[in-house]
């Protein structure tokens, strides 16, 4: 298994540095995966009466921000897949207001969102461990400025945001 470097910013929209400085360290792998421990220490810390809390009306509550974080780092990973076998599927970032209120989280815990996370994070963690530099690095020429190894990075610095947010304002 190869060493998956920080990316370029030049692999990435601009407005992606911002959660690439969030992502700490110099290996993709050990960072999913030092992420994906430091989420669940704090998904443990949640007390079962702030499961359902917001910080504000119209705010999304604790159990969506997890989601939210399963569900985008799905379509990275998918995204990341697609650029590594050469193929270019444009998906768009999805925002629609569905999109965005669809979580179902009634009658869930943060402790199965949580295994969610841990199977989410697992299967990106495969993915991305199991490509060479090309299939890390490739990036159409035209409209489409990512690589899979800056999708990588954007999942733990996106990551890593949510979770200074529910830290810093829901805790």
């Amino acid at each position: 298994m190869i060493k998956i470097g920080r990316p370029n910013l030049n692999d990435a929209p601009s407005w992606y540095k911002y959660f690439f400085d969030l992502a700490q360290g110099d290996d993709l792998i050990e960072a999913l995966e030092k992420n994906k421990q430091d989420t669940l220490d704090l998904i443990a810390s949640i007390p079962f009466n702030l499961e359902d809390h917001s910080y504000a009306e119209g705010k999304w509550n604790i159990k969506q921000v997890f989601i939210h974080l399963c569900d985008e780092e799905r379509y990275y990973a998918y995204k990341a897949f697609c650029l590594s076998r050469q193929t270019n599927v444009l998906l768009e970032i999805p925002m629609s207001e569905n999109y965005t209120k669809n979580f179902n989280v009634s009658g869930r815990s943060l402790k199965d969102i949580a295994w969610e996370f841990i199977t989410v994070r697992n299967a990106t963690i495969s993915l991305l461990s199991t490509m060479n530099l090309e299939m890390l690095d490739f990036k159409f020429p035209d409209e489409n400025p990512y690589t899979a190894r800056s999708l990588g990075w954007f999942a733990v610095g996106h990551n890593e945001h949510h979770s200074r947010l529910v830290r810093e304002r829901y805790l």
